[in-house]
Formats: structure tokens, C-alpha cells, sequence
């Protein structure tokens, strides 16, 4: 039997940052930016080779095969809603492990209105629709007619809270319907009273009928892998990783496990990390 462990998230999952020293070189200590708005595909098979997807199959579970449906950019909805593009994995008669890092609450994802295949190899899907599918709104008042309905007709905490129960209770009965292991983990999302605090104050009763000894965090010191890479790298006080954004945006090169883009992202090193922990917890799980 075929076995795959599926990553679904966003930039943190696809394998942003995670680049080798030459392209560093090349771009001088800012390809995130140099790169921004256009076509990326030349440098993305560095970004899944060193994916917490590929590494989790690589140096932890070699017999299973890594699917990395990562998009830039998405939310959770368009994250878990990739599982209906991976064509190339045939779900009821494989072992699946899927696992979910979690992308900003706060994004609400529509399809692309022109998302017809550009002819370049994703990895996962029969090549009809193109990686970058999503049009993705954040609620700020902005010229993007899209974002600013966002901002002033929708957004509330109540939306967004409601929102992620609902893509996550999706996913899970994907997996209860293709008999797939699931993983719930983290990436950098903020809350005050914490993440599982917050979507039980705004969820009530429907934060229960998610499975929540599948969230990675439970069993962790820290609430986001964002969290954990700030203290590996030592570059501000743990406590204060909440300000991770500008500490690592005013340095002119990557540190060692968080990038110095906007909004930073795991080096190589960060990846590693991450893929670890995932793996321990798998492990604790008897999963694999």
C-alpha cells in the first residue's frame, strides 16, 4: 500500500524561504521581496525540497512519500479545500497522513477567477488548474474592491473564529470519510487568551465537535512554530515573539532559522526544526 504524508497551508507549508545560500547571494538577502508579484516557479522545487513536508518524509518516515499542497498566500479554507486538486494520490486505498499548519484566521479565500492550468508541474494535481488558484482577501480598506468589502461588510472576530471551526470540521470528516490520520499544527497565529481560547470564546459549542487531540500544540511549551524558531534564533526575548515581524524585517540577511522578509519565514534550518517536532508528535500519536 502507497503511504503519503499531505502538507496543506501556506507559505509556511509550500516552502517559502527556505533557500540555499546562493540564491541569497542572488538577490541580494531579499528574494521574498525581489520576487514578489512575479513568477517564482525557477526557485520553488528549493522551496518543496526543503519544505517541513519533504523533510518530514525524508530524514523521519522514507516510506512514505511527501504530497506538499502549500500555496502562497491562502487561508485555511483554500488550504484544506487543495485536498479536492491532489489528483495524484489515490486516498481509499492508501495510508495518509494529512497534516494541516495553519495559515491566518484572518485570510477568506474565493477561487481565482482565471485559474485554468499554465502548463507548470505542481506536484499534486492532473495540471487543469494552476498552483496559484486563490484570491485571497485580508480585511483592510484598500483599493482592492475585494479587500475593502472584506474589511467593512464582514470581518469580525465571530466571522473569522466561525470561519476556521467550519474548514477545520471540514477536514475532518475528509479524513473520517478516506480513513486519513490528522495533524493540526500552528504557524504563527496570535491570540491573546491563545488559539484554542479564542475559538471556544467565539465557537461555542461547535469548537467541541472538532477533535482537538489532534492539535499539535497540546502537547508543546510553545503556541506557534513561529514561537520556537524565534527562541532557537535569540534574536529577541521569547516573550516577546509576538514582534517577530519587524525584529527580523530590519535585518539585512536571514538569521538562522527565521527569514528577514515581511513577516519572516523558516530558513532551511527552521524547516528542520518544524519537521522534527512534527515527527515526535506523530510518533506520540502511533501514527506511523
Amino acid at each position: 500500500m502507497n503511504k503519503y504524508i499531505i502538507g496543506l497551508g501556506c507559505s509556511w507549508t509550500q516552502g517559502e524561504g527556505g533557500y540555499p545560500e546562493h540564491i541569497w547571494e542572488q538577490y541580494n538577502g531579499r528574494p521574498q521581496i525581489s520576487l514578489r508579484g512575479h513568477c517564482d516557479y525557477h526557485i520553488r522545487h528549493y522551496e518543496h525540497e526543503n519544505s517541513w513536508v519533504n523533510v518530514l518524509c525524508r530524514d523521519h518516515f522514507p516510506d512514505y512519500t511527501p504530497m506538499n499542497l502549500g500555496v502562497k498566500g491562502i487561508g485555511n479554507r483554500a488550504a484544506i479545500e487543495q485536498l479536492y486538486f491532489c489528483d495524484r494520490v489515490d486516498f481509499d486505498n492508501s495510508e495518509v497522513i494529512i497534516v494541516l499548519m495553519l495559515s491566518g484566521f484572518e485570510r477568506l479565500d474565493l477561487p481565482a477567477t482565471y485559474c485554468d492550468g499554465d502548463q507548470l508541474d505542481d506536484g499534486y494535481s492532473n495540471g487543469d488548474y494552476r498552483h496559484y488558484k486563490w484570491n485571497t482577501a485580508w480585511p483592510h480598506d484598500s483599493a482592492n474592491l475585494f479587500w475593502k468589502a472584506y474589511a467593512k461588510e464582514l470581518y469580525s472576530e465571530k466571522f473569522v473564529a466561525v470561519g476556521q471551526l467550519l474548514a477545520l470540521l471540514h477536514l475532518q470528516d475528509f479524513c473520517k470519510t478516506h480513513n486519513c490520520k490528522l495533524i493540526v499544527a500552528n504557524a504563527f497565529n496570535q491570540r491573546n487568551q491563545g488559539i484554542l481560547e479564542y475559538l471556544k470564546e467565539e465557537t461555542k459549542s461547535l469548537f467541541d465537535k472538532f477533535d482537538w487531540s489532534t492539535y499539535l500544540h497540546n502537547t508543546t511549551d510553545y503556541v506557534a512554530f513561529v514561537e520556537k524558531l524565534v527562541e532557537l534564533d535569540g534574536i529577541i526575548p521569547r516573550d516577546q515573539w509576538q514582534s517577530f515581524h519587524q525584529a527580523y524585517f530590519n535585518r539585512t540577511w536571514p538569521a538562522k532559522y527565521l527569514t528577514n522578509c515581511e513577516g519572516a519565514h523558516p530558513t532551511i534550518d527552521g524547516y528542520k526544526v518544524i519537521a522534527a517536532e512534527l515527527a515526535k508528535f506523530i510518533k506520540y500519536k502511533n501514527y506511523a
